[in-house]
C-alpha cells in the first residue's frame, strides 16, 4: 500500500511541487535579506544627513518609523505588508535625499557618498531578488496549475504564491547631481 501511495505521489508531481516551493522560498528569503540590509543602512544615512541639519526632525522620525515597520513586516513574512511598508520607506527616503540635495557639503561627504552607493546597490539587489522570486513563483504556479499536479496540490494543500512588487527606488538615489 505504501509503495502504491509513493508511486502515485511521484507520478502526480509531489516531489516537483516540493522542489519548486523550496526554490520560491529560497528566492523570497533573498528579498528579505536585502530588505533587512536596506533597513540597516537607513539609521546611518539618517544620522549622516541629520548632522548637516538639511532635513527636519519630522523626516527623521518618519524614517525611523518606516524602518521599524519594515523590519517588523520582514520578520512577520507578510509579503503584502513588506511591499506596502517598503514603498513607504522609499517615499521617506526620497524626502531625506531631496533635503540632502540642497547641501553641497553633504553631497561631497565621503560617508554620505559611500552610504548612498551602498543603498543604491542594495536597491538593485532587491530588484534582482524580486525578479528571481517572481520567476520561481511563476514556475511553481504554472506547475501546480497543470494536470495531474493540480490534484496533488489540492491534496497536500499547496496554494498559488503571490509575486513580489518591489517599491520604486527613490529618484534622488540615482541622480547624478554631485
Amino acid at each position: 500500500m505504501a509503495l502504491l501511495a509513493a508511486s502515485l505521489l511521484t507520478g502526480c508531481g509531489y516531489g516537483r511541487i516540493q522542489e519548486l516551493g523550496e526554490q520560491a522560498a529560497v528566492a523570497r528569503n533573498e528579498i528579505e535579506v536585502q530588505l533587512q540590509r536596506r533597513a540597516e543602512l537607513v539609521p546611518v544615512l539618517a544620522e549622516t544627513v541629520q548632522g548637516y541639519a538639511v532635513v527636519g526632525d519630522g523626516v527623521i522620525v518618519a524614517l525611523a518609523d518606516a524602518r521599524a515597520r519594515l523590519v517588523r513586516a520582514v520578520r512577520s513574512r507578510d509579503l503584502a505588508a513588506i511591499e506596502r511598508v517598503s514603498a513607504e520607506l522609499s517615499s521617506v527616503l526620497e524626502q531625506l535625499l531631496a533635503g540632502a540635495g540642497g547641501a553641497p557639503e553633504l553631497r561631497t561627504d565621503p560617508s554620505f557618498q559611500l552610504l548612498r552607493s551602498q543603498l543604491e546597490g542594495t536597491e538593485k539587489q532587491i530588484v534582482r531578488a524580486g525578479c528571481s522570486y517572481n520567476e520561481a513563483v511563476r514556475r511553481y504556479n504554472d506547475y501546480i496549475g497543470g494536470f495531474p499536479q493540480m490534484v496533488t496540490a489540492r491534496v497536500i494543500g499547496a496554494e498559488r504564491l503571490e509575486p513580489f512588487e518591489p517599491s520604486p527606488k527613490p529618484a534622488s538615489l540615482s541622480s547624478t547631481d554631485e
